[in-house]
């Protein structure tokens, strides 16, 4: 019971607990920043265009969730070739690509073509931070996930999720539609996100 020793302890812990709320507060700073620009892009006001990043960042963290998933896959090199499949997610929706992902012509995902109204997946699971409608885009939901990964489903016809709902691997979020603007027919724009960098969901998704 020295009391020299209880202070110093007591020291010890208050830094300690000061040191991991300054940690979370730049982590909620830095997502902040992440979700405007995110919202940003949807909203059409954003033409940036971002550097690619190497997918193995989201590898541990949908680890657990991937077990339900039956057809993407995750790859491990700096030149993001489909070399290792030991992980899945869950396809958004089953159909046929028909614009891929274009980084220069500022397309950041890819568009699939299935059955007007069919179901749009959840790949993982994640909370809600985006369910609105865009002129452009339409009727968007945006999902994120752990570790800074966040999908986008655009043009949808009906959206099932609010903001902050959370939602698991393989949840139905939306059905696929011909919303906003920009839509020259029915389809999914998907996009998948890392980090604030753009990935290119075939080499992710398998539909």
């Amino acid at each position: 019971m020295n009391p020299i020793y209880i202070e110093t302890e007591n020291q010890k812990k208050i830094l300690y607990l000061a040191n991991t709320v300054e940690a979370l507060e730049q982590q909620i700073s830095a997502q902040t920043k992440f979700i405007a620009t995110l919202q940003k892009i949807i909203q059409g006001k954003s033409k940036s265009s971002l550097p690619f990043s190497s997918p193995t960042t989201i590898r541990k963290s949908i680890e657990e969730d991937t077990k339900v998933a039956s057809s993407v896959a995750i790859s491990t090199n700096q030149e993001n070739t489909i070399q290792n499949r030991s992980l899945l997610l869950f396809p958004p929706i089953n159909g046929m690509i028909t614009k891929p992902f274009h980084r220069a012509g500022n397309h950041y995902g890819v568009d699939i073509v299935a059955k007007e109204k069919d179901p749009i997946k959840a790949i993982s699971t994640g909370i809600v931070i985006f369910s609105d409608w865009s002129v452009d885009t339409g009727w968007v939901i945006v999902i994120q996930h752990y570790n800074n990964v966040v999908s986008i489903c655009k043009h949808c016809a009906i959206l099932f999720k609010k903001v902050g709902n959370l939602v698991r691997a393989g949840d139905v979020v939306a059905l696929m539609g011909n919303s906003g603007e920009i839509s020259t027919g029915p389809h999914l724009h998907f996009e998948l996100w890392s980090e604030g960098v753009a990935l290119n969901p075939e080499d992710y998704i398998n539909t």
